[in-house]
């Protein structure tokens, strides 16, 4: 299948009621949590139980399995604060991309697409497509409806070169990621203040998100 098969469809395409639940669903762990760090129980928790090894380690890890990773982003901020909950999921971001892109290319790439194939995922070869694979690694990343591990793994497959899958996946994945670090860091200080800037930056970047997947297909 060629790449511009996939770019075609209209995002919008998905399931609803997947997307739906996926984006309710996320809210719900983070309103879990904000009260949690509001009153301690959680921030108190992990610094009982993980040191900063423990838990960026597993933030490396967890999510090439498909534990979401937005719970990771606001504890980092609320238990090691803003500046080393950053560095920290950067790094762990940056292991944890690298390792999905990896499995994808080895020896698990035959059952990986088998299983992708089950679920009726066309997977296009970008292997002699190198200068369409930004744009359509920016398209996958914003199209909803799929779970970013998930995600990672299909482009891999596809053959996206690494270093464009790497950087834009970290720059795209940052993005919310340093609003909700902030977040979290905002919610143990209870600095209402910055805690509702940083659910606006989270808010608005979803909007861009959504902004920008209609127009892609209304022009479709």
């Amino acid at each position: 299948m060629h790449p511009s098969s996939w770019e075609s469809r209209d995002p919008r395409s998905l399931p609803h009621a997947r997307t739906a639940a996926l984006v309710l669903g996320g809210a719900l762990v983070v309103a879990v949590l904000s009260w949690l760090i509001w009153n301690g129980d959680a921030v108190a928790a992990f610094k009982r139980e993980a040191g900063p090894l423990t838990f960026f380690s597993a933030m490396a890890l967890l999510p090439a399995l498909g534990f979401p990773l937005t719970p990771f982003f606001v504890m980092a901020g609320a238990t090691f604060g803003s500046r080393a909950g950053l560095i920290g999921c950067a790094i762990a971001l940056s292991f944890n991309l690298a390792l999905c892109y990896w499995i994808a290319r080895s020896g698990l790439r035959r059952p990986l697409l088998s299983l992708l194939e089950r679920f009726d995922y066309d997977i296009p070869n970008f292997e002699n497509e190198s200068r369409s694979a930004l744009r359509f690694v920016v398209l996958v990343k914003v199209t909803p409806g799929l779970p970013g591990f998930v995600k990672n793994y299909m482009l891999g497959l596809m053959g996206v070169p690494f270093w464009t899958f790497f950087l834009a996946s970290l720059a795209f994945t940052g993005a919310y990621a340093l609003a909700l670090v902030y977040l979290g860091d905002s919610l143990r200080d209870h600095d209402i203040s910055n805690a509702t800037l940083a659910v606006l930056a989270v808010l608005v970047l979803a909007l861009v998100v959504w902004l920008w997947c209609r127009h892609k297909g209304q022009g479709a």
